[in-house]
């Protein structure tokens, strides 16, 4: 059963009190923006076929992390060696 709870708050109370949710809110959405992604979900975020993202990762050219058997991706970080990949053949 939940626990029904009653109080009086001011707006200001009230006002502060949404204002706090709302910003913890958006601290939780740009922290899933920093979850690891698996090879799959980076080659479909990248637009590569995962094949592609293996061979990637076995000449050490993308940005990866390790947990156990498990291969995994920062978007953030796959945003910045795209960028610089993509800046480096313009320049050829």
């Amino acid at each position: 059963m939940k626990k029904v709870f009653q109080t009086t708050l001011t707006e200001d109370e009230l006002v502060s009190l949404i204002q706090r949710a709302i910003t913890g809110l958006n601290k939780s959405n740009n922290e899933k923006d920093e979850l690891f992604i698996d090879v799959h979900e980076a080659a479909g975020f990248l637009k590569y076929k995962p094949g592609y993202i293996y061979q990637l990762i076995h000449k050490t050219d993308i940005p990866h992390h390790k947990s156990g058997k498990s291969l995994l991706f920062k978007k953030k970080e796959l945003e910045a060696w795209d960028q610089r990949r993509k800046t480096a053949e313009m320049n050829k």
